[in-house]
C-alpha cells in the first residue's frame, strides 16, 4: 500500500491553500515551514488509517488474522488463517484494553524491526511476545516479571 501518493496529494492540497490564502511571501514561507514540521504527524496519521482499515477488514473476516506490516517503509496488509496460540487470550476475553508505552526511538525501532522480521505488525508482535514470553499470568495487583528478547 503506497501511502506516499496520498501524503504527497495531501501536502500539495495544503500548499495550494497556502498559496490561495496569501500572495504574501512571509505567509507562504510560514506555510511551507508548517508543512515540513507536520510531515511526521501526517505520516503517522496515514499509518493510523491503515491500521483502522486492517481492523475493519479483520472484523469482516472471522478466523483470519489481518496484520499491518512495514515493508521498505510502507504498510502492507497481510491476511492469514488464525492459529490458536497457547498464551493467547481466551476466546471470551476481548482484546480491547489499551496501554500507552513511552519508548526511546532506538528501542521502538528495534521492536519494529523484530516485528517486521517475524512478518507481523508491531501491535500483534508485542501482544504475542508478551502473551507467550512475558512471564506467567498473575492476579491483578501483582507484578509481571520476565524477559522479552528482541
Amino acid at each position: 500500500m503506497d501511502t506516499t501518493v496520498a501524503i504527497t496529494r495531501f501536502q500539495a492540497a495544503l500548499e495550494q491553500q497556502v498559496l490561495l490564502a496569501g500572495g504574501d511571501q512571509a505567509v507562504e514561507a510560514a506555510g511551507r515551514a508548517l508543512l515540513t514540521a507536520a510531515a511526521p504527524a501526517v505520516r503517522g496519521l496515514a499509518l493510523d488509517l491503515v491500521e483502522q482499515a486492517a481492523a475493519e477488514v479483520r472484523a469482516q473476516l472471522p478466523g483470519q488474522r489481518v496484520e499491518v506490516v512495514l515493508e521498505e517503509g510502507e504498510p502492507v496488509l497481510r491476511v492469514r488463517a488464525e492459529e490458536p496460540e497457547g498464551g493467547a487470550p481466551a476466546a471470551d476475553e476481548a482484546a480491547d484494553a489499551r496501554v500507552t508505552l513511552r519508548l526511546s526511538p532506538r528501542l521502538k525501532e528495534a521492536l519494529e524491526e523484530a516485528a517486521a522480521y517475524s512478518g507481523e505488525s508491531l501491535n500483534s508482535w508485542l501482544v504475542k511476545t508478551l502473551s507467550t514470553r512475558g512471564g506467567r499470568r498473575h492476579p491483578r495487583g501483582q507484578r509481571l516479571e520476565g524477559t522479552i528478547e528482541t
